[in-house]
């Protein structure tokens, strides 16, 4: 039987309540205990609670229908607001009112009331929250100390001198709704108890179903924070601020063990080197068969195809396995003259990477349905031939590359004369013993707990996929400032050797960019592998296939050398639930079957499934949205509208106010206007070869190249 504290009885002894704030005893806060923060901070007390702030809002009215067709956007205001508070694992009390400069008076109350300097309150979305509440919370307690901005409008920390705002969906990196209930805390979100839809005032009256929903949203937030803390061991001051904190720390601990940053300085490249690397970079690989786009595969062209269904595999943890599996750049990487790409393809043992400069680079065969050579990355090209994006051919073409993309573009690509310049060369080995043995631990757990525990399963797959996002984190950030008095914002990038400077001299950057870059790399060279077990390759996504005709046996050698490489370097399966779980295999399953198949582009495509029922994935349409189709594939088409009214998807007008404004008893300043927006879909632009050469061309003589 655990034995509980005086402290805890004494807080467990205060009865929850949900209460107007104008009616509570703030003194009972006193009881709330607090801890100074260790290390260099260890003068600085903090609040040893979680609080949990929303807001909910209305229309002035209902959009009017402007002359273009598109609503009007209208002022928006606060009519409702709450504030969950929960110590020792207790919700203590969840306060509410109407106005925004209620919540913020409220919130100087709570900090006045606690005996800790510092608190922090979360709100799940706080980019949303802030533009309401930003000229209250300035008028309340003047300019903040500090703030850390993703993007103008997206601040994630705001620091005054007493409290802290955070974003906690930066943290949890999904809905609350979700959050709620990966982390099976007792107050779920009152989802469809709240009509957004209605025009409130700030002296309305709710009703109990109303009251549960605003008062749902923080005590699930705080239950969530709390739960998540006593998983990870934190507490509300070590809590991470985003995602990605949990596997940071522990790979700077391990790191920190195993001499990680002295390696890290040795294999960091110069300032220079280190932009060219950064245009080396370049993502997934999404894209779809060109010949094949905006044309409904069903059972007719099934047949007629002398195929019976479409096929899809996708690799199990693919970034995870690259890890364990391939060799990486193992030394600082130095310049290497007169290097051609044949030298590189015969190289087992050294990475590469360099500028390539192709003259007239064109597809080997116009029925390749990827092509690999991406124009937005080219440095410079003239006169090329697009697909979505892909190069299929070009007059002159210059891009940077690594030696797993020379691969790709020898085996694509045909051109009348290349060349390597700016060369840079490594040793390959395998990344360190201790990265990836954690990486292999993540693994192990994720597998042991699927199908078990679905709050350690959440976290232990955000923990896995994170561990690469720490490899390729930006070293140039935008300096992303608000301006207080106008709400204006000011970006300003900083590609200098000083902010360079500053990431190498950061103690907890130990993980070497061109790691990452490499990640990226065979990945890429893993799809197209993937891909060739297809007759016929109709779609591409990251890590994903889809396609006709896919050869098992084909698929079985491929899976076969994943697990070669992994034994090579040490690793092999996990064995759970009744199976072995192998890193980087291509899966295939009953549900990968589809009957009917059609796609727009990249992120735009939608297939019958094995249930029998229709499903999209379509950038900036929520899932649901699929019942628009009703149920009838041939109605995804070029200009088919997605209804805002019945996706869900919502167009976000920022609406500044130049004071504080009080109207017809509503009190109010800057807002956000959120209004159903229809999404038209569209499809690639498909070549015409006839008109490829009436077209303006820009002439260039290859005689001094």
């Amino acid at each position: 039987m655990k034995v509980v504290s005086e402290y805890e009885a004494s807080i467990r002894s205060i009865k929850y309540k949900m209460v107007y704030y104008e009616d509570y005893d703030f003194t009972i806060l006193n009881k709330i205990r607090y801890h100074y923060k260790p290390g260099k901070m260890h003068d600085i007390s903090y609040n040893d609670c979680f609080v949990m702030a929303d807001t909910e809002t209305s229309k002035a009215h209902k959009n009017i229908i402007g002359e273009d067709g598109k609503p009007i956007p209208v002022i928006n205001y606060v009519v409702a607001w709450t504030i969950s508070i929960r110590a020792a694992h207790h919700n203590i009390v969840t306060l509410w009112g109407r106005s925004p400069d209620q919540l913020a008076y409220c919130i100087r109350k709570i900090c006045d009331n606690m005996r800790g300097k510092e608190t922090y309150i979360y709100f799940h979305n706080l980019s949303y929250d802030w533009e309401f509440i930003r000229k209250f919370m300035l008028q309340e307690f003047g300019s903040p100390r500090r703030q850390l901005n993703t993007k103008p409008h997206y601040p994630i920390y705001i620091q005054w001198d007493h409290f802290i705002l955070k974003d906690s969906l930066i943290l949890a990196q999904r809905s609350l709704e979700k959050w709620a209930k990966d982390m099976d805390v007792k107050h779920k979100k009152a989802t469809g108890k709240w009509d957004y839809d209605k025009i409130r005032g700030q002296q309305e009256h709710f009703s109990p179903e109303e009251l549960e929903y605003i008062e749902h949203d923080t005590l699930a937030g705080v239950e969530a924070l709390d739960r998540h803390c006593m998983i990870h061991h934190k507490t509300p001051s070590s809590i991470h601020m985003t995602a990605t904190g949990i596997p940071r720390e522990q790979v700077i601990k391990r790191g920190k063990k195993n001499r990680a940053k002295e390696k890290f300085l040795n294999l960091a490249s110069d300032f220079k080197d280190h932009l060219n690397l950064e245009q080396c970079f370049h993502g997934g690989y999404t894209h779809g068969n060109r010949h094949y786009v905006n044309f409904t595969i069903d059972q007719t062209i099934l047949h007629e195809f002398g195929y019976d269904k479409i096929q899809a595999a996708d690799f199990a943890s693919s970034y995870p396995y690259i890890m364990l599996s391939e060799k990486f750049p193992m030394e600082k990487f130095t310049a290497y003259k007169d290097c051609t790409m044949s030298e590189v393809l015969e190289s087992k043992n050294y990475a590469y990477y360099g500028k390539l400069c192709l003259v007239k680079p064109r597809l080997k065969d116009d029925t390749q349905p990827m092509p690999y050579l991406q124009y937005s990355k080219a440095v410079k090209i003239i006169n090329p031939v697009l697909d979505n994006g892909r190069v299929l051919c070009a007059a002159y073409m210059e891009i940077w590359v690594t030696d797993p993309d020379i691969e790709i573009i020898n085996s694509m690509y045909d051109s009348d004369y290349h060349v390597l310049t700016n060369v840079m060369i490594s040793y390959k080995s395998y990344l360190p013993r201790w990265l990836t043995d954690y990486v292999f631990e993540c693994f192990r757990n994720k597998s042991e707990l699927k199908g078990k525990d679905p709050v350690l399963y959440a976290i232990s797959k955000a923990t896995i996929n994170s561990i690469y996002g720490m490899m390729v984190q930006r070293v140039f950030t935008a300096d992303i400032e608000e301006d207080y008095v106008t709400g204006e914002w000011k970006k300003e990038d900083t590609y200098t050797q000083e902010k360079y400077d500053e990431y190498l001299d950061n103690k907890r950057k130990i993980l070497p960019y061109q790691w990452g870059v490499w990640v990226t790399s065979y990945a890429c060279r893993n799809l197209f592998l993937l891909g060739k077990c297809f007759d016929i390759w109709l779609y591409s996504d990251t890590d994903s296939c889809y396609g006709l005709g896919m050869d098992p046996k084909q698929l079985q050698a491929y899976n076969e050398g994943c697990k070669k490489k992994l034994k090579d370097n040490g690793y092999g399966s996990v064995y759970a639930n009744g199976r072995d779980y192998w890193l980087g295999i291509a899966e295939h399953g009953p549900d990968d079957v589809y009957s009917e198949f059609k796609y727009m582009g990249a992120k735009r495509y939608c297939g019958r499934g094995s249930d029998g029922k229709l499903h999209i994935t379509v950038a900036g349409v929520p899932k649901k949205g699929v019942e628009c189709l009703r149920n009838d594939i041939n109605n995804f088409k070029e200009g088919f509208i997605f209804p805002g009214e019945e996706t869900g998807k919502l167009l976000h007008t920022y609406i500044p106010a130049d004071d504080i404004y009080e109207r017809k008893g509503i009190i109010y300043a800057d807002s956000v206007d959120l209004t159903p927006c229809p999404y038209e879909l569209s499809s690639i632009k498909l070549l015409n070869w006839q008109q490829i050469w009436t077209e303006e061309i820009e002439v260039i003589d290859y005689e001094d190249f």
